[in-house]
């Protein structure tokens, strides 16, 4: 596609006839004119065919799923993925980019294909969204020759990860529960291993010895991985430490893994005429859907987790690393530092604990 007269007359500030005599090789104009007149029409003819190829390759922003079948993310009983999805798409518009979704399951075909869609001649960047990624599932991604950031785990030192900081959350709500005169908690977890809820564990463990409180072999209780689960397992753990009178010998209060763990649980106390807090105190990490309801008006009192902005966090070392590349600044020599950006949370008090 030829640029127009009008082009570089308007770029020149020039008559379209000049230009016209200076590109035919006509008389009328002088050398120095024809020499800018050529010039002008070879840059703004790259500039065409740049803006052409750009509109012949759209490019994408590519978000890989890793679907372990854990319904944490995919198929959960919670949308914890429609909120960081809207800020994914939004940033991507924002750089001119659409979204593309890519589901991999535990499986070589599908990983297969992940990869070698990620590494499309369309594809900017590549988004790892690693919820309920094992470390050992990392290896094959590390073909993907594209900018990439890991979001929601800490899997790699290659690539800018962005995760939540669980260990100061949970050893913050217990700081908030010894505070408060509690000696004796325990903390229900869910039955799944995934990264966020190891290092919830471990943030449990180090609230604990930071308040100089002993860890038992049943101060973390593996409790369920559904809210229906979670309810009957703990209707059967409260059944098992009822005493003679009626009465359960509770802990002071209970740090709950999850949203799951935090609904199944309360309904249980619920099922057991168990006070809330006047029995036994609750904090439940990660909020609960906004139209939960409970008896007695049970406010929880929640550590806040924050899903969308760490989306926005992601985008902008997705940029940076997609910026360098452009640039021709991630081969092999040159110094290119990866980040670990973890978000803290906020601990929102409600009336569950005394």
């Amino acid at each position: 596609m030829k640029v127009k007269s009008v082009d570089i007359a308007k770029k020149l500030n020039i008559s379209k006839a000049t230009v016209s005599l200076a590109l035919n090789n006509k008389p009328g104009v002088s050398e120095k004119t024809r020499e800018k007149v050529l010039l002008c029409a070879e840059e703004l003819n790259g500039e065409k065919q740049e803006q052409l190829k750009q509109l012949e390759t759209p490019k994408l922003i590519k978000i890989i799923f890793i679907n372990n079948k854990l319904n944490i993310i995919i198929n959960s009983e919670m949308d914890l993925w429609t909120p960081a999805f809207n800020i994914y798409d939004s940033e991507s518009r924002k750089i001119g980019c659409t979204l593309s979704i890519t589901y991999v399951e535990e499986n070589s075909a599908d990983i297969e294909r992940a990869i070698e869609e990620a590494n499309g001649a369309d594809v900017a960047g590549v988004v790892l969204y690693a919820t309920e990624m094992k470390p050992e599932q990392y290896e094959p991604f590390r073909r993907i020759r594209k900018p990439m950031i890991v979001y929601d785990n800490d899997l790699t030192k290659e690539c800018h990860c962005v995760a939540i900081d669980n260990v100061s959350a949970v050893r913050d709500a217990v700081d908030y529960l010894t505070g408060r005169g509690c000696a004796d908690i325990k903390y229900l977890a869910n039955k799944i291993d995934i990264y966020n809820f190891l290092q919830r564990r471990a943030g449990f463990r180090a609230g604990l010895r930071k308040n100089r409180l002993e860890l038992h072999s049943d101060s973390i209780i593996k409790i369920g991985d559904t809210m229906d689960h979670v309810q009957e397992n703990m209707n059967r753990y409260l059944d098992s430490i009822r005493q003679w009178d009626g009465s359960y010998k509770l802990p002071d209060a209970f740090i709950m893994e999850n949203y799951q763990v935090s609904l199944g649980v309360i309904r249980a106390l619920e099922d057991k005429g168990i006070s809330i807090p006047g029995d036994v105190s609750l904090i439940g990490v990660d909020e609960l859907p906004p139209l939960t309801r409970f008896k007695n008006n049970v406010r929880l009192t929640t550590v806040r987790i924050e899903h969308a902005e760490r989306a926005r966090i992601a985008m902008m070392f997705l940029v940076y690393e997609m910026t360098r590349a452009s640039e021709g600044k991630t081969e092999s020599g040159l110094r290119n530092g990866k980040f670990k950006s973890y978000c803290s949370c906020d601990l929102l008090p409600g009336n569950s604990v005394k």
